[in-house]
């Protein structure tokens, strides 16, 4: 009998204790969920939040960074062009492994950072105008939606524009030791990618 009141009075110190425990576990939960909403709600710490998951090619974290901004136009293709430009970073330090000269690959990482830099930009962008508007786009007038439709299409030569050049270097990375065909088949990608960050940089000056 002592010994099953002994075992009792253990449980209910184990449950208590446990119950603690999950409670404390669901706290801290609910505290960083909060605080991840609090940042991704900061339009600075979005657009540092992207470029760093981009950089290191985080893909669940580029989801939950964009997945956190209106579902705007221009919301997926800003992770898909994030998703190629994280591509292109890998790909390009497999192909300098494998051969393909360094002037080039360093010249991707470059074109790259520059697109990163007007990705972030963008992001920095629309969490301000949510701040301003909030998330409805038909809230938005018709010449804020026209300008995000551009960044839209933009982005979409970018975006097109990262993954012909991660082709390309797969062609380097074949042929670069027979000849110079595959180099220049990056050098042509590379200019493609350099005159679609230079078009989004253009508008975006032109206009503010």
């Amino acid at each position: 009998m002592e010994l099953l009141f002994f075992g009792f009075v253990v449980f209910c110190i184990w449950a208590y204790v446990d119950s603690v425990q999950n409670k404390k576990r669901d706290k801290e939960a609910a505290e960083a969920e909060a605080a991840q909403v609090a940042r991704l709600g900061d339009p600075a710490q979005v657009g540092t939040e992207l470029a760093r998951t981009t950089r290191q090619g985080d893909p669940q974290r580029m989801h939950e960074v964009v997945g956190h901004l209106p579902a705007w136009p221009v919301r997926d293709p800003l992770l898909h062009t994030a998703q190629w430009l994280a591509a292109l970073t890998d790909g390009a330090r497999v192909a300098e492994a494998a051969g393909v000269h360094r002037n080039i690959t360093d010249r991707v990482r470059a074109t790259v950072e520059a697109a990163i830099a007007e990705l972030s930009a963008i992001a920095v962008k629309q969490v301000s105008i949510v701040r301003l508007f909030g998330h409805e786009w038909t809230m938005l007038d018709a010449t804020i939606q026209g300008r995000l439709e551009a960044q839209t299409r933009q982005l979409n030569l970018i975006c097109s524009a990262a993954a012909s050049l991660h082709h390309s270097l797969g062609v380097a990375v074949v042929e670069h030791r027979a000849n110079d065909s595959g180099a220049m088949v990056v050098e042509q990608d590379l200019h493609a990618l350099a005159d679609a960050i230079r078009q989004i940089t253009q508008n975006d000056d032109q206009r503010y």
